[in-house]
């Protein structure tokens, strides 16, 4: 499988409109095409940034999927240009995915899911946030309750990205491996992981 991390960069002050417009907008266009994984706001480190996670099961799937994308009118013609007039910045590496655990493997088995638009008053974002480290070692570093570690394949090649479970407190237990990272995940209500 090829696991896809996107993240942007938005203008700062943007991102609850741009989540807004995804989850009332965006979100039933997009996963009638793409395999949805996750999707989150940081909440430390670089912030004013969105991460989403899609799995495909092949180079040739991704093709497939985002070429159907590209002629969802909706998606081009709507969604985009609103959207897109709120990022700055777009990164995007290819993961493979080196330790799952079941909720992982759960959002695996429903990714194909089509998510419905946010219905009137429901909330933005999830109750409790996850942590995401990057960097460090691959092995040792990664806490046995990691909801996933994965492998950079190609784009920023900062070693491992190990997402940690939903909690009231998703701060880091112990000191963080040499050379590791940590920031605090908000997913959105609709987000898998």
């Amino acid at each position: 499988m090829i696991h896809e991390w996107r993240s942007y960069r938005l203008k700062p002050g943007a991102a609850g409109a741009y989540l807004a417009l995804l989850a009332d907008e965006g979100l039933p266009l997009v996963t009638r095409h793409l395999p949805l994984m996750g999707y989150w706001l940081a909440e430390t480190g670089p912030l004013n940034v969105i991460h989403h996670l899609w799995a495909y099961a092949d180079w040739a799937e991704r093709e497939a999927r985002r070429a159907g994308l590209a002629q969802e009118e909706g998606w081009t013609r709507g969604f985009i240009p609103k959207a897109f007039a709120l990022v700055e910045e777009q990164e995007n590496r290819f993961l493979t995915l080196e330790r799952s655990s079941p909720a992982c493997e759960a959002a695996l088995a429903a990714r194909l899911r089509v998510h419905p638009a946010r219905a009137p008053g429901a909330p933005l974002f999830a109750a409790q946030c996850s942590g995401l480290m990057t960097g460090g070692p691959m092995t040792g570093g990664a806490p046995e309750e990691a909801l996933a570690v994965w492998r950079p394949l190609s784009g920023a090649p900062e070693g491992p990205l190990v997402l940690s479970p939903r909690a009231e407190d998703p701060s880091p237990r112990g000191p963080l491996p040499a050379g590791a990272r940590h920031s605090v995940l908000r997913p959105l209500a609709f987000s898998p992981l």
